[in-house]
């Protein structure tokens, strides 16, 4: 189901170039107040290529607000909109310099008017709006990953499922302080950096503007050897001439901007050297000098996967499932689920609170709880074997997961409060202590095992937090006894019990409940990652 905004909502589309002004025009070299800011480098790109402009007086104003009308000047570039419209909203005359751009964003349909016939074309764009915005624009899903952040919970119904598909997709992120701040206004540099991530989604999906056809002055476009290479690795390239800087940049890059995760060679028409990213991925290259930017390279390089910690375990069949259990589900309504549920082999009576409504074909039944599908081992074939396959799955990968040589034995006598935990293998005979906010930091690929003899107690109010592009997927809690996860605590990670795995009021989840006996939930949510 796409996002879809609240009534009282008028809905911008962000803009992957930008225009802050129509009042006036002024070259790159001399808007300078980006210097030295956050976002210098892709503000700096997006200068020299003539994707943003600054104002009369050449300041770009990277920390001021965005106001919506700006929005529809930025969204209608980016995204070839041309064709006016007839203009219906009450404050928008023909005389305002955004009338143009204001009718052609409602003859496209993406602009709806506020409920009193305004458009409201001053107001500034808020992170939750930018949110549903990105998410209406690229056809997103709904997500419920919103309820990861501190103020999760407060996100009102209308912006909760685009936030979450935003946040899923990296192209927004909340704050140090785990907040997310969905009120707070958008300044021009997060606009553009947002508008950057949306504009790489875009292109992966298949959909994403045209490269530009190369100008006079512009570079020719580059020839890459295809290879895969180690991080950092020697790749060598044609010898780019003096003036000009040779980047490799993400395969998806449509609109080149220069980012942490690229390495650059300036070139002088004699080293032909540039060392490969340390970040996992395929690249393409591209030349930038004064004039503008390349085409992508013909070829592309891979660095290979690094990962820090053991071999990840393998759920099978289990990892088809956000919560299995072999005596049953239970639910203090309404607790919520992204992702399938199953029991096996107690039957369907043994899912409670959630009122089932059974499919006509017998094999699945379905919920307003949930984002998926519940299956029982009394429904119709392939549904029982299924069942019966990832029960064996789950099972065996609890057996994989007790059984990893550990990294780090008895740590901290098992009460990891307060602490932060690198990928490896960590084994306790205790209970795992969770009293305060545990930090998980390392790369996309890390991977944890907690190996556990006896239960995993997490308080109320707690979270566990993921840092460095660590990822629920790559966590796994083998314990062999209770695990209880607290009254409005979250938690991250897959969890393997070997008994019983309980939510308090409240409590959330970025991980998969997979028990051997039974799991319960109470106006919980639950998000398989």
């Amino acid at each position: 189901m796409n996002i879809k905004s609240g009534k009282k909502v008028c809905v911008w589309a962000l803009a992957l170039c930008m225009t802050f002004s129509t009042m006036g025009v002024t070259s790159a070299e001399s808007a300078n107040d980006y210097k030295d800011h956050w976002a210098e480098g892709t503000i700096s790109s997006w200068m020299n290529q003539g994707l943003v402009t600054g104002y009369e007086d050449g300041m770009v104003r990277p920390d001021v607000k965005v106001s919506r009308q700006e929005f529809t000047a930025l969204v209608n570039r980016s995204f070839g909109f041309v064709e006016p419209g007839i203009i219906s909203f009450a404050d928008v005359v023909e005389k305002d310099w955004s009338y143009a751009d204001i009718s052609k964003a409602q003859k496209a349909g993406y602009v709806l008017g506020y409920a009193d016939g305004t458009f409201k074309p001053k107001q500034e764009m808020s992170r939750q709006e930018v949110a549903v915005i990105v998410a209406k624009l690229l056809g997103l899903e709904s997500s419920a990953s919103a309820v990861v952040y501190a103020d999760g919970k407060s996100i009102p119904e209308w912006s909760n499922g685009a936030i979450g598909a935003v946040i899923d997709h990296a192209m927004m992120v909340g704050y140090p302080d785990r907040t997310f701040r969905p009120l707070q206004s958008v300044t021009r540099a997060e606009a553009i950096t947002i508008l950057d991530k949306a504009l790489k989604v875009k292109a992966e999906q298949g959909n994403g503007p045209s490269a530009p056809t190369p100008t006079a002055g512009l570079p020719s476009q580059p020839t890459l050897a295809t290879a895969t290479v180690a991080a950092g690795e020697n790749v060598g390239i044609s010898a780019p001439l003096g003036g000009t800087t040779a980047w490799l940049a993400p395969a998806g890059t449509s609109v080149f901007a220069p980012a942490a995760n690229m390495t650059r060679l300036v070139g002088n028409g004699d080293a032909n050297i540039i060392l490969a990213p340390t970040a996992a991925g395929a690249y393409k290259l591209f030349l930038v000098n004064a004039a503008g930017v390349s085409l992508a390279s013909v070829g592309t390089i891979t660095v290979g996967l690094v990962s820090v910690g053991p071999a990840p375990v393998s759920l099978g069949m289990a990892g088809n499932y956000a919560i299995l259990a072999k005596t049953g589900i239970s639910s203090v309504p309404s607790s919520v689920v992204t992702g399938n549920i199953g029991v096996s082999p107690i039957d369907s009576t043994a899912i409670t609170g959630f009122s089932l409504t059974v499919d006509a074909t017998n094999e699945f039944s379905i919920s307003s709880q949930l984002t998926g599908k519940a299956y029982a081992s009394d429904y119709a074939s392939p549904t029982s074997s299924n069942l019966t396959t990832a029960i064996s799955d789950m099972e065996t990968a609890y057996t994989d997961a007790a059984g990893r040589t550990a990294d780090y034995t008895e740590l901290y006598a098992g009460d990891i409060s307060g602490q932060t935990l690198t990928a490896g293998t960590y084994k306790w005979g205790t209970n795992v202590l969770i009293n305060s906010n545990v930090i998980l930091h390392g790369g996309a690929n890390d991977v944890w095992v907690f190996q556990v003899a006896k239960g995993v107690i997490q308080a109320s109010g707690t979270r566990i937090i993921l840092t460095g592009g660590a990822q629920a997927k790559n966590i796994i809690w083998q314990a062999a006894e209770t695990v209880s996860i607290g009254t409005d605590a979250h938690f991250e990670g897959t969890i393997l019990g070997k008994t019983n795995i309980t939510l308090g009021t409240n409590a959330t989840i970025k991980g998969r409940l997979l028990a051997q006996t039974s799991v319960t939930l109470d106006k919980s949510i639950v998000v398989a990652p």
